[in-house]
Formats: C-alpha cells, sequence, structure tokens
C-alpha cells in the first residue's frame, strides 16, 4: 500500500514538472504560427488555452484574433458573450462586444453596447478610469471622452481625471481644448504644474514657431494676463520659453515674476546655471547680475557673486579674443569678492580659479604663486582643496619651466589620494611632465594604468596620449620627431604660440612621410583657434581630412571643425554637414552621441 501510494506520488509529481515545459513549448508555438499570420495552425492551440484557463486575457484575446481573421464570427461572438456572463466586473469583454459589432458592420449596436457601458458604469473613480483606458486601447478616444467627463461630474472636478482628458484631447490633436483643460487645472490648483508640464513635454518639440509651441505660448500669455496673481502660470510660462531654448525671453519674465512676489532671486540662481550649461554667458550674467542689485541681505547675494565670477571667466577663456582689460576687471573682480566673503568654504575654489588666471592670461605667475602658497600654509580650504592648491601651484611651475618641482608635488597629490579621482589626475599630469621631458616610455607605461581611470575624461585623455607615443615611436627608435613634438606641445601650454609654431613647421619640414603628421596639424590648428584665426584653423583641420582621414584624430577633427562653425562662425549648414559626416564615416566615434545630439538640434528636431 505504502509502495503505490509513493508511485502515485511520483507520477504526480513527474506530472507537475513536464506539463508546464509541454505547455510552454506549445505556447511558444502557438505564438509563433500567430505572428506569422498562420491563423488556422494557431486556432486549436488558443483555443485549448483558453478553455484550460478562461481568465486569462493573453489567451482570450489571441483566441479571438484567430476567430476574427478566419472570419468565424458566430463563434466569436458565443465566446466573447460567455465572458460577460463569467466575468461580469470586468468591462474590457462589453468593449470587446462592441468591438465585434464595429468590425462586422453593426455600427449601431456598437453604440448601444458603448452608451449603455457608459451609463451604467460608475464610481469609484479607478473603474471610470479604467473603462476610458480601455475605450483608449482601442482607439475609441471619443467614448473615452464622455467616461472622463461623466467622471468630473460624478466624483467631482478631480485635477488628475481633468489632466487625462487633456491628454486624449492631446491624442486626437484637438489642442485648444487640451489646453483649455490643462489650464482650467492650473487656475483651480497650482500644486499641479508639474504634472501639466510633463503631459506638454511630450507634445512640444525644439522650434519655437511651431503651430503647438506658438499656441502654447499665446494661451499661457493670456491667461497670465487674466490672472496676474496666479504664480503658477507665470512660472509656467517661463518654463515654456527654457524648452524653447528662448532664454532671454525666460530671464524676462523670471525677472518679473520676482519683483511681482519680493522673492529672493530663487530662480534667477537656476535660470543663470541653465543659460552656463547651455553657453548663454550674456544671459546668464544678467541673471546674476540681478540678484546680486537685490543686495547684500539677499541669501543668494554671495552665491551669485560667485557664480557670476564663473561664469565670466568661462566666456573670456571660451572666447579666444582675450581683452587685457577685461581680464583685468575679471581679476580685479575674483579679488573683490574674495575680500567680502572672507573666510568661506567657497574661498579655496575661488583662489585657485584666480591663479590660474594670473598665471595663465596675465603673466602674473608670482602673484597666483604666492596666493597659492600661503593657502597651503595656512590650509585654508578642506583636503581635496588643498590637494586642487598643489597640483595648481605645479601647473604654473611648468609655465615657468620647471620640470622636476612640480613632480613632487604631483607625487604628493597622487600619494594622498591614491584611489581617487584627484590621485588619478595627478598620475596623469605628472605622466604628461614625463612627457614634456622626454620620457617617452616612462610616460606610456602611466598612461596605460590611467585608460581604466574612474574619470571618463582623464581615461580618454591618456588613451589619446599612450597611442600618440605608440604610433610614432615604432618607425623612430630615436624619438627624434616625438621629441620635437613634445617640445611644441609644451610651448602651447606656455602659451609661447609663435615659437611653437614654428617648431610644429620645422617638424614638418624634417619629417615629411611621418605618421606624427597629423598630429601636428591638429596643433597647428590649436594654436589658430588660441589667435581666434578661425579660417587658419579650418585649414589645418582640412589637411587632417585631406590626407589622414583614416587616422584617429580624424573624427576630432571634423567634430571641432563642427563645433567652430557652429558656435563661432554662426555656419549651421557646414555644422551639420560635419556633424552627419561623423555619423556616416566614422560611427565608432567617442563623438558619435554629441554629434547626432548637435545635428537633431540645429535641424529642429525635439531632443528629450
Amino acid at each position: 500500500m505504502i509502495q503505490r501510494t509513493w508511485f502515485l506520488f511520483i507520477l504526480i509529481y513527474l506530472y507537475s514538472i513536464l506539463l508546464p515545459a509541454q505547455t510552454q513549448q506549445e505556447q511558444s508555438l502557438a505564438m509563433e504560427y500567430l505572428t506569422k499570420g498562420e491563423y488556422e495552425k494557431a486556432l486549436p492551440f488558443y483555443e485549448k488555452f483558453h478553455n484550460y484557463e478562461p481568465g486569462n486575457l493573453e489567451f482570450y484575446k489571441n483566441y479571438l484574433v484567430c476567430l476574427m481573421e478566419l472570419k468565424d464570427f458566430r463563434t466569436a461572438e458565443k465566446i466573447i458573450k460567455k465572458q460577460i456572463r463569467e466575468f461580469k466586473d470586468k468591462p474590457v469583454y462589453v468593449v470587446d462586444l462592441g468591438i465585434f459589432y464595429r468590425k462586422i458592420g453593426d455600427e449601431k449596436k456598437t453604440k448601444q453596447i458603448f452608451d449603455d457601458l457608459i451609463k451604467t458604469t460608475g464610481g469609484p473613480i479607478e473603474r471610470l478610469d479604467e473603462l476610458a483606458q480601455l475605450f483608449l486601447l482601442a482607439g475609441e478616444n471619443q467614448y473615452a471622452i464622455q467616461v472622463y467627463q461623466k467622471a468630473l461630474k460624478v466624483v467631482g472636478d478631480v485635477p488628475s481625471i481633468r489632466i487625462k482628458l487633456a491628454e486624449v484631447y492631446g491624442i486626437m490633436g484637438d489642442n485648444q481644448q487640451m489646453l483649455n483643460e490643462l489650464m482650467a487645472v492650473l487656475q483651480k490648483d497650482e500644486t499641479q504644474k508639474n504634472a501639466i508640464q510633463n503631459v506638454l513635454v511630450t507634445l512640444l518639440d525644439d522650434n519655437p514657431e511651431s503651430e503647438l509651441n506658438q499656441l502654447v505660448k499665446n494661451t499661457l500669455l493670456r491667461e497670465v494676463q487674466k490672472s496676474p496673481s496666479n504664480i503658477a502660470l507665470a512660472e509656467m510660462l517661463i518654463w515654456l520659453f527654457i524648452q524653447q531654448r528662448n532664454f532671454e525671453a525666460a530671464f524676462i519674465q523670471s525677472k518679473a515674476l520676482d519683483k511681482r512676489i519680493n522673492g529672493q532671486g530663487d530662480d534667477l540662481m537656476q535660470l543663470g546655471q541653465i543659460c552656463m550649461e547651455n553657453r548663454k554667458f550674456d544671459i546668464a550674467v544678467k541673471c546674476y547680475e540681478y540678484v546680486i542689485s537685490k543686495g547684500a541681505e539677499s541669501y543668494n547675494y554671495i552665491s551669485a557673486r560667485i557664480e557670476l565670477l564663473r561664469v565670466l571667466n568661462t566666456k573670456l577663456m571660451e572666447d579666444f579674443h582675450l581683452n587685457k582689460n577685461e581680464l583685468l576687471n575679471l581679476e580685479s573682480n575674483y579679488i573683490t569678492t574674495l575680500q567680502d566673503i572672507g573666510i568661506s568654504p567657497q574661498a579655496a575654489s575661488l583662489k585657485i580659479e584666480l591663479a590660474h588666471l594670473q598665471a595663465f592670461y596675465l603673466d602674473k605667475s608670482t602673484d597666483a604663486k604666492k596666493l597659492l602658497l600661503d593657502m597651503l600654509e595656512r590650509k585654508q580650504g578642506k583636503a581635496e582643496d588643498l590637494a586642487k592648491a598643489k597640483m595648481k601651484l605645479a601647473d604654473i611651475l611648468v609655465l615657468e619651466g620647471d620640470m622636476w618641482e612640480p613632480s613632487l608635488l604631483y607625487g604628493q597629490v597622487e600619494k594622498e589620494f591614491k584611489n581617487d579621482i584627484l590621485g588619478q589626475e595627478a598620475k596623469y599630469r605628472n605622466a604628461k611632465l614625463s612627457f614634456y621631458r622626454g620620457e617617452f616610455t616612462w610616460a606610456e607605461a602611466q598612461m596605460k594604468v590611467l585608460k581604466a581611470s574612474t574619470s571618463k575624461l582623464i581615461a580618454n585623455d591618456a588613451l589619446a596620449l599612450s597611442l600618440l607615443i605608440m604610433d610614432n615611436s615604432g618607425l623612430d627608435t630615436s624619438f627624434t620627431a616625438l621629441e620635437i613634438y613634445s617640445r611644441a606641445d609644451l610651448l602651447i601650454y606656455q602659451n609661447k604660440l609663435e615659437k611653437a609654431d614654428k617648431t610644429l613647421d620645422t617638424l614638418i619640414a624634417m619629417f615629411t612621410y611621418h605618421p606624427i603628421l597629423d598630429e601636428v596639424y591638429f596643433k597647428k590648428a590649436e594654436i589658430a583657434l588660441k589667435k581666434a584665426d578661425y579660417n587658419l584653423a579650418l585649414q589645418q583641420f582640412e589637411m587632417i581630412l585631406k590626407n589622414y582621414s583614416t587616422d584617429i584624430l580624424a573624427d576630432d577633427a571634423l567634430f571641432r571643425m563642427g563645433d567652430l562653425y557652429e558656435r563661432k562662425l554662426d555656419d549651421k549648414a557646414k555644422a551639420m554637414e560635419c556633424y552627419q559626416r561623423i555619423m556616416l564615416e566614422y560611427p565608432g566615434s567617442m563623438y558619435i552621441i554629441e554629434a547626432r545630439k548637435r545635428f537633431r538640434q540645429l535641424r529642429g528636431d525635439k531632443i528629450n
């Protein structure tokens, strides 16, 4: 008796583990037939699955598809009605019945079923929302609208329902009615601003002149005029201008709103950051200057002064036309700000920025070193700040021509922050110093380690220098060409541009066919950019594309050309051409994502 019980138990166990495997195999086969449109073969499987598990919506839906495709309307109708009887609380089957009658051409029955379903469906709100979503899935948008309109009457003017109603209007292309619903929400409940932005951001494109963008702008302007006390409406308008990249209008509206509410400039601080990220430096300056104008009693005052310095600094450094008076004014602004903020957590980074400005752009390396040494002696700042100050001091010593003392300073930072990005940065600068000294084998060994850096920027720079050394030392075991190139690179770092350019010309004359020449032309382009000679820079980049199109710098040259056309020469068509060439000719380029993004922005595509 015991043996028989164990035998039955084993049979049941084997059946339980084997049946699902067999069913899974049948399901895969049925789906394959359905996907291929072989409905006659799929039908018996889904009939079996449905009979075994009638509550499974997937099996039921696929069974119904087979019946409809094979024009077995009688069975299809029978199955749907049976589901309605067995699952009275599931409106999905009633909707399916209405769709069924529409497909067989009986519009009258469809309308009757849908009208009755909407009439008999009541609260709670979740049940009405479920029905509306079923209509949307079926493409019955007008009935979804009726459900949401009923919901507003049954459960009250709930913002979430009105927003969903607006979304349906948006799907149907009725943008004005969509906006009417959204504005009605915002007039009643200002806390729904983010939810409304989420609806609009999926519909708006990057073209501020598009019909929808203009409609939204005009609607918001009208609503702001009607309800000047509604802060959310004003904030929505500012948000829209930012989406449209109309930062000047965003600034004007933000300033007006801040004055209206007697604010502290919070929105202007955020807008300044956005403008900075989008390289709209002049508008960022306006934002921070406005906050500063509110006076020292504003809690944003110090932050605004610091951010203003950084905007002006970045703007000048990227401009190439470095005006001495502007640089001196910026230096003065740094000094005044440091005096005003006194001992502050932000002071350390400002001092490092000031030292860089003085040494690299104002020929005041003595003042810069004094500032940094005083900071280090007094230990003014956190450990990370002091490490950055030490690296900046080393950078200035390299600028002055010292090739040995900086190595000790970089080494100290690397040792102190061994497993940190700061340590990796120090290691990279030390290796670059070795490259300047002509110690190429040692430098390459360090770069191989840094290629695994957690900082993408350091890893990319390390890879580039490693490849430079490796690619240009195989044919010239004496490293002569590389030594001349490294001297020119150091001269560029030291802002001795004329001497660097002549050194590179010597290299071209001495080594007509050396593989380093693409790097040489790239450096000559960088010198031209520093002199703001954009046409000469383009000529050097073109030399790379003409003679070294398969080398590693070709895509770099194309991207730099695109950036130059876009941001300095304002030639949109040529910029797009450069970015498109990267996408087509260099699909493995590290610039591919950024090139595609910029190409689409210039073309006017919507970028999420």
